[in-house]
């Protein structure tokens, strides 16, 4: 069974990726924006030094749940390996950062392997590599590229520099906030985030940013509603996570982090009021589901006449799902492609 798994016609990045690691047989291998497979199990019995980096919770959750060591944060560069694996992400700046990194936890003439569906930019990534490491190797299979480089003299050490630099978290002109290359509209107030801003009446207690991003209406609504007792912020990526709490210091006791899959993890319960504008899209790909189980779950998060501002794309069906779990559901506004709904259980 595991042979004809290997053999499948239709191999995904994650899968040709970690194929391909096998036919190397590293003995220190790191693996950066790590995904659960079934391969993994081989190649942890094959290689002697396993480090998994992954910083998005559900991914993270599915490699501890298969018993395999994973951590959001790069190994020290004093750390060097023979092998690095990298999946881009959704972001070309961080992608680059990523890139970066590995060349510099490689070992001489250690080697980085990339995998990359073509739809998500495989032949540019391959582009930017090359300019970096100088030197490549390619080819294509199932829609996807797969290249890799060696660490030798050709490698530029200057530009992973400056790719490192660019994709560090850094105050964005536009909101004042701190932000990151990679995470959902990094570099300027999104719509959608700013229209449920002007939607919200006065809020007391204790509530939670549902999917709170960098905290952009966490910090405008501690900034502006001094009767918010306690805020909970909820993130899946740690980056975006670790960049709310530096935006939200001002008010530290009021806040409460939790790095969590909100569609699956628990959440906090009996609250006044919660604030959502739901994901929709799980990796690369467009996912309304997640959405729409974001958005269930936060019903039952609320108290009694507890209240619910969410905001989503105007397309999007919360409408239907909303009434079937609290007892008023209105839309308040519906403008620029966006629409804000509000709900009391």
């Amino acid at each position: 069974m595991q042979v004809q798994f290997i053999q499948s016609q239709t191999m995904p990045a994650t899968q040709l990726l970690y194929q391909a690691a096998l036919e190397l047989s590293p003995t220190r291998l790191l693996i950066i924006n790590a995904h659960a497979h079934a391969l993994l199990t081989m190649i942890r019995e094959q290689a002697g030094h396993l480090y998994m980096h992954q910083h998005q919770k559900s991914e993270y959750n599915a490699l501890k749940q298969s018993g395999f060591p994973v951590t959001v944060t790069l190994p020290d560069h004093s750390r060097l390996y023979d092998l690095v694996l990298l999946r881009p992400g959704k972001n070309r700046q961080q992608t680059h950062a990523w890139m970066a990194e590995a060349m510099n936890r490689l070992q001489e003439n250690g080697q980085i392997m990339v995998a990359c569906a073509n739809h998500h930019g495989g032949k540019s990534y391959e582009s930017s590599l090359k300019k970096m490491a100088g030197n490549i190797g390619s080819r294509s299979k199932s829609k996807c590229r797969i290249f890799s480089a060696r660490k030798t003299a050709t490698f530029n050490a200057d530009l992973a520099t400056q790719w490192i630099n660019d994709a560090k978290p850094q105050r964005i002109d536009s909101h004042g906030l701190i932000s990151t290359p990679g995470l959902f509209s990094w570099n300027r107030p999104d719509p959608g985030s700013s229209l449920l801003l002007r939607q919200l009446p006065a809020l007391s207690g204790i509530g939670m940013d549902l999917c709170c991003g960098y905290g952009l209406l966490a910090e405008q609504i501690l900034y502006n509603q001094a009767d918010v007792e306690q805020i909970h912020l909820v993130e899946a990526d740690r980056l975006a996570l670790d960049c709310a709490i530096r935006n939200t210091q001002p008010w530290r006791q009021k806040i409460h982090p939790h790095w969590s899959d909100a569609a699956s993890e628990p959440l906090p319960e009996q609250l006044d009021w919660i604030v959502c504008n739901p994901p929709f899209h799980s990796g690369q790909s467009r996912d309304v589901d997640l959405g729409q189980s974001i958005a269930l779950r936060a019903c039952k998060c609320l108290r009694r006449g507890g209240q619910l501002f969410l905001v989503a794309n105007r397309k999007l069906p919360y409408e239907h799902l909303l009434r079937s779990e609290l007892r008023q559901c209105q839309t308040l506004i519906e403008t620029d492609g966006f629409k804000v709904i509000k709900g009391i259980r």
